[in-house]
Parts: C-alpha cells; structure tokens; sequence
C-alpha cells in the first residue's frame, strides 16, 4: 500500500520541478508540428491537417433532452449523466449489432436486414421491454417509409 502514494508523490515532486523550471526560464515550449523537426509547419502537409482536427464523438445528448421533455418538464440532466447514457447506449447497440451481424453470418447474407436486428433485440433484450422495442421500431419504420 504504501507504493502507490510515494509514485504520486513523486509524480507530484516532478510536475512541481517543471513548473518552477519554466516560471525561472519565463519561456513556454511551443508545440511541435506532427512530423517536422521546427515548430510550425509552413507547408501543410495532409498528415499535418489530420492530425489536428479532433475526431467527432456522436452524443445522443439531444435525444436525451427531447424524451425528457416529453415525460418531465423541469427535469435536466448533468454532464456526467448524459455521459453515463451515452455509454450505456452506445453499448447496447454494438451489442444488438453484433448480434444482427452474428444472425446475418449464420444465414450465410453479408447484409443486415431490419428482420436480423429485430431477431437480435428479442434475444438481447427482457421479453416486455423487447416487445415494447419492436413495437416501437416497427411505427418509427412506418412513419419513415410514409414520409418518403
């Protein structure tokens, strides 16, 4: 036990030097450019524009307030509650996807059909809240196809 916190203290010990070091010098190190041995990068080169953009990370954030709406006006959610959603649903889909794709393999199709999928919840899923699921994908669908 008595491992870990003298690694964080002399973590700790560490960052502090480096701070001092940089407020005697006054300078900041400037950030390298990804593959170039100066600083900046006078000629962007693809790699130096893919490098930095920051990848998008979907969040169903506005979803969660919508159906919020609906049932609880005054409710809102914290940041940390849309994340631990977030997580929660991005899980069960690679989990019903996977499924589907499992159902799709042992049918010997290389696609996905809106019959695999509805297989897949039924088994993922409790029988009632799969039932409800299905119903509601099957109006969602319709409600589609209708507008289209």
């Amino acid at each position: 036990m008595a491992e870990p916190t003298s690694s964080i203290s002399s973590v700790q010990r560490l960052c502090s030097e480096e701070l001092k070091k940089t407020e005697m010098t006054g300078k900041k190190k400037k950030p390298r450019c990804c593959h170039h041995r100066h600083r900046r990068c006078h000629h962007h080169h693809r790699r130096c524009l893919r490098r930095h953009h920051r990848k998008y990370k979907g969040s169903f954030a506005i979803y969660y307030h919508r159906l919020l709406k609906k049932i609880h006006r005054g409710l809102r959610l914290s940041q940390q509650m849309i994340y631990i959603l977030d997580s929660f649903v991005n899980d069960i889909f690679k989990c019903i996807a996977s499924e589907a794709g499992r159902l799709a393999h042992k049918t010997n199709r290389s696609s996905i059909s809106s019959r695999d999928i509805q297989a897949a919840v039924r088994l993922l899923l409790p029988a009632n809240l799969s039932k409800l699921a299905v119903i509601q994908a099957t109006k969602a669908l319709l409600r589609f196809s209708q507008n289209e």
